[in-house]
This record gives C-alpha cells, structure tokens and sequence, in this order.
C-alpha cells in the first residue's frame, strides 16, 4: 500500500518516516498531537492535528475530525477530513463527513457521505494556523514545567 500511496500523493509530499502509529488491534481515545507522520490501522476516537501526512490503512477506523498536509484514506472516518495538499480515498475507504483540500482523489470503489469542498491554499493555511499550529503550541506550553 506504500508504494500506492506515494504514486497518488505525489512527488509534492515529502512522505517521510511515519513516527507515531495506532497498531491493528489497538484502540485508542484521546487528544492526539503529532509532529511527524502517523498512520493507524486499529482503532482511535478524537481529532488528529498535524502538519504532516495522516494515514488510515485499510483496518483502520477514525472517529474525529482530521487535519494533515496530505490525508490518505483506506479505512473508516467518521468526521471532517482537511488538508493542506491532497486527500486520498482509495478504494477500500469508507467516510462520512466533509473533505476539505486543494486536491481530492478518489478511486473507484470508495464510499463516501458528505461533501466536498476545493479550498485555496490560502484558505487552508489560515484554517491550519488556527486549527493546527495554535492548537499544538498551546499543547507543547502545557508540558513545560
């Protein structure tokens, strides 16, 4: 599935090392703030705020809003999908809920309830600087003690 999500992404993500990842008979609930990549394919119940790519595999399920450079979808969403470049739902995915990106794919097969909208990159980046940034310096200044 790498090697999909790479090709669909495109050579404008810089798909790095995921750091941080929800495994497949893992569930988790909670705030979650992550510099880096992360990928889940358990289970995770609350919104995700990065300013990297978000990946969902195939046994993974989201119940939460999600914000990302780039989003790729092969599993279950229950919430809001933003990002700053693309959204990818390959075709095993399954979302309820509004998408939110300068690009949007979606492969043959994929299912999907909401509605879409095409957002400038301004747009986005003053979603992101409100959403994202504000939101995780908030979080990183409530662990200095």
């Amino acid at each position: 599935m790498d090697k999909e999500i790479e090709r669909k992404v495109g050579r404008e993500i810089n798909i790095k090392k995921v750091n941080t990842m929800i495994g497949n008979e893992t569930i988790f609930r909670g705030t979650f703030v992550v510099e880096g990549a992360i990928r889940i394919d358990g289970m995770y119940e609350g919104n995700i705020r990065t300013k990297d790519l978000v990946i969902v595999g195939s046994t993974g399920k989201v119940k939460g809003d999600i914000y990302g450079e780039a989003v790729v979808i092969g599993g279950a969403v229950k919430g809001n999908i933003f990002a700053m470049k693309n959204i990818v739902l390959l075709s095993t995915a399954k979302v309820i809920g509004d998408l939110t990106a300068t690009k949007i794919l979606m492969d043959e097969g994929a299912k999907f309830k909401g509605k879409f909208k095409r957002a400038s990159e301004e747009e986005l980046k003053a979603l992101f600087e409100k959403e994202v940034n504000t939101f995780i310096e908030k979080e990183k200044s409530s662990w200095e003690w």
